[in-house]
């Protein structure tokens, strides 16, 4: 392949950045302006035209869907064969996790360390406060994690927190739990989600010579969306390319709307003072939505009082005029959208009455919802619904059921967090970890075994005080008679699936679990929930099978890794999945032919709490954005005049951000019953 080859079909300011000298550059990429089409050529360009070895490149970026888009993009347009298995592309956890195996003792793990997830995390740390007598009711178990998560990511040590902070009561119990949670997950040979990042960087700062080995390979960094980082992955990044400055980060501080977990959209407006020598390359073009879409975009993000330079331009048509869309309540708003995503489907929408554009709500006779839909699926998966918060979803779900729409709801009880699955990836995570007191429990319930709490509590601090792993106390007399009977057994069981192990797949391991823990006739219990539970779990052997197919040990930690690491945006592969309900949040990278932002009204979109902040409103408006650049061709902005949200019932009135649009490019239209 050619260089002509690899440049062709850039536009001028894509040229620019895939072509940019080596050192530091900045890639400022606007909504649908081909970013990911961007960072591929860059990639290519680099291995196939300026000849470096893919074994010196590393891409980092926040889902799994993009990571996978970006290496198979790539493969595509250079071979397979060329990049090879030795040019890393992940995320920032699953590479950071992927050197973390190696390092993990180093850090004082194994590397075969189990990874927790929320609600391992909740599990271990309700054990932290029992052990240290405190009350859920006082300190809330999340809120107590979620100030933990963001210590993690500033890179503060339970010392530095309460160094940083003003040494108050709170702060003071905040540090000590933070303490006790950060040990108990090393006694349970366990990171959380944010260790994967905050342990590799503690251990670079620690150990320059480990840090230069990483430093001496990887001659080049990219980083996709980096608005997003927080302070622990743009000091990973530092410290990364430091020894050769070849940094290259494409983002969009319009985009940025993830504070909430760390995130700090600084770190891209503040990139030129951190390399001062960095290009800066504009790319304001957008390909996805048409010219009304963009220009109401930009309205929103015009009032926006931190923010880069940029200006989001298309050559597509106006396309259709938005439609600002009022109803009565959140009933009436699910069956609007629910019957407009059918008119849809089926061509009506375009033929449209056009509607004269006065913010004053006329009356319309409601639209006659058809008696069930047996309209094509696929052509549904084109069309979105995003909220702002996840409790608006109950009434379009309810819609949808009664209707019979096929959805697919992103954001609710995902697979791997449904009570069947977490039971039997406890038997394997215990397999390989048997420190994990988390999956323990969870062994020791389901099912019943004749071993309650009470046991389990004394089996792991007796473990503890000698080291060892709880299992072992299997043979010594520890418990009374049948409990005791009961925890041989249990060791027994897995004694057998670890002789097991090294001949099975993933899949007939857990079979092999299934069978002889006795959890297949314990979800099994005679119901049709029961049934449902179990068909769930033989998708989780397809997955297992499809995933890894190997054998042993390695197969089993590479399945286990993929689990944890899994997130919600990876379910969106399926196409053909129906109409497509989500938060704003979830939505960002992701693009829809037509979009229906509901919940519209002040207090919800923008939510009250950014009020009195004018940073938060900031990111309320640029969550807007990311909800109308989603959209190809239509946007319905949906708000209602009453809601009733969490037992509430409010009166609304329409968002800030729907008066911050045009007229010229808005059609209103009222479904409301006059008073």
């Amino acid at each position: 392949m050619s260089e002509s080859d690899i440049l062709n079909g850039l536009n001028p300011a894509q040229l620019k950045a895939v072509t940019a000298a080596a050192g530091p550059v900045l890639v400022l990429a606007g909504a649908g302006s081909g970013k990911t089409k961007t960072i591929v050529h860059r990639l290519a360009y680099l291995i196939k035209v300026k000849k470096v070895s893919p074994y010196e490149i590393v891409a980092v970026t926040f889902t799994n869907r993009a990571a996978h888009e970006l290496k198979s993009r790539v493969a595509q347009l250079i071979g397979a064969s060329v990049l090879g298995r030795t040019a890393v592309v992940g995320t920032f956890h699953s590479v950071s996790c992927r050197w973390l195996r190696s390092e993990a003792v180093k850090l004082g793990y194994p590397g075969h360390f189990t990874i927790y997830d929320e609600d391992d995390q909740l599990s271990l740390i309700k054990s932290v406060y029992k052990a240290m007598n405190l009350s859920v009711k006082q300190f809330s178990p999340g809120a107590m994690l979620t100030a933990i998560s963001r210590a993690k990511s500033s890179l503060l040590t339970p010392i530095q927190f309460l160094e940083q902070s003003e040494g108050d009561q709170f702060s003071q119990v905040i540090c000590r739990i933070y303490e006790k949670y950060q040990a108990a997950l090393k006694q349970n040979q366990a990171m959380d989600f944010d260790d994967l990042i905050t342990q590799l960087v503690w251990l670079w700062q620690a150990e320059p010579k480990t840090l230069a080995r990483y430093q001496q390979r990887f001659k080049y960094l990219l980083v996709d969306e980096y608005q997003d980082t927080n302070h622990a992955q743009y000091r990973w990044c530092e410290l990364l390319s430091k020894e050769h400055r070849n940094v290259y980060v494409v983002g969009d501080d319009w985009q940025s709307i993830y504070s909430w977990r760390g995130a700090d959209f600084g770190n891209i407006l503040r990139f030129k003072e951190d390399y001062p020598e960095a290009k800066i390359c504009k790319l304001e073009q957008n390909y996805r939505s048409t010219q009304n879409i963009i220009n109401a975009s930009n309205a929103v993000m015009t009032k926006a009082e931190m923010k880069s330079d940029k200006k989001l331009w298309t050559a597509n048509p106006a396309g259709a005029r938005l439609q600002v869309v009022e109803v009565g309540d959140e009933n009436a708003e699910a069956e609007f959208v629910i019957g407009q995503a059918i008119k849809l489907v089926s061509g009506e929408a375009d033929n449209e009455l056009s509607y004269e554009a006065e913010i004053a709500p006329h009356w319309l006779p409601s639209f006659k919802m058809p008696s069930r839909f047996y309209g094509s699926t696929e052509d549904l998966s084109g069309t979105a619904v995003l909220y702002r918060t996840n409790l608006q979803s109950r009434a379009l779900e309810e819609v949808c059921l009664k209707q019979g729409v096929p959805y697919r709801l992103i954001g609710g009880v995902r697979f791997y967090e449904r009570r069947e699955i977490k039971d039997v990836l406890a038997y394997l995570r215990l397999l390989l970890n048997p420190y994990d007191t988390v999956s323990l429990r969870r062994v020791i319930l389901r099912p019943s075994r004749g071993l309650g709490l009470t046991s389990l509590e004394r089996l792991v601090q007796m473990a503890q005080a000698q080291s060892i792993s709880p299992l072992v106390l299997a043979d010594r007399a520890v418990l009374s008679g049948q409990r005791q009977a009961a925890l041989v057994k249990l060791k027994q069981l897995f004694d057998y699936l670890k002789k097991e192990l090294p001949v099975l797949s993933v899949a007939d391991l857990i079979d092999r679990v299934l069978d002889k823990s006795g959890l297949a006739a314990d979800i099994l219990d005679g119901t049709a929930e029961g049934e449902v539970r179990f068909m769930n779990v033989q998708e989780l052997k397809t997955v297992a099978a499809e995933r890894v197919p190997g054998i042993g040990q390695a197969a089993l930690e590479q399945f286990l890794t993929e689990v944890s690491l899994w997130q919600d945006q990876d379910n969106l592969e399926n196409k053909a999945a129906g109409l497509t309900l989500m938060t704003l949040h979830a939505a960002k990278g992701l693009e829809f032919k037509h979009v229906f932002i509901v919940g519209l009204e002040e207090g919800l979109f923008p939510h009250a709490s950014s009020f009195n902040d004018p940073a938060e409103m900031d990111e309320e408006r640029r969550l807007c954005y990311v909800g109308l650049t989603r959209a190809k061709e239509r946007v319905y902005c949906v708000y209602a005049i009453n809601r009733r949200l969490a037992g509430s019932l409010t009166f609304g009135l329409p968002s800030r951000f729907i008066g911050d649009l045009p007229e010229d490019l808005l059609e209103f239209k009222s479904l409301a019953q006059p008073f």
